[in-house]
């Protein structure tokens, strides 16, 4: 995986200017996001459930996550998966689309961390 294709999922740099270029920070950031995967899950089961209220705000939060960590494919697929989760429109394609950024993104932030120090 080249550093193109990583920062289309991680901007390291933008990451490291929201947090004043503390790369402790930022590295700990980081390993907090790998433990979201709960977070994903609980969105699809809510999705699974028609819980559309409840997939709207783990949705929500999993956003800021991805905002604040400057991980773009992911947040920009959210504006777009949140108004749709507002709707009785079916929501399998974005979640896919969601799921596969996710994926990504995991991949790499495991190839960025060892190189943070």
């Amino acid at each position: 995986m080249d550093d193109m294709e990583i920062k289309q999922y991680v901007n390291t740099e933008k990451g490291l200017e929201r947090i004043r270029g503390n790369v402790k920070l930022f590295k700990t950031l980081l390993m907090r996001f790998m433990d979201t995967r709960s977070q994903f899950e609980q969105l699809q089961k809510e999705i699974e459930a028609n819980d559309r209220e409840s997939a709207s705000k783990t949705l929500h939060a999993l956003k800021g996550v991805a905002a604040n960590l400057s991980m773009p494919a992911l947040y920009d697929l959210c504006p777009s998966f949140e108004a749709l989760l507002k709707t009785d429109a079916d929501t399998s394609e974005s979640l896919a689309s969601f799921n596969a950024a996710y994926e990504k993104t995991v991949e790499c932030v495991n190839a960025i961390l060892p190189t943070l120090s």
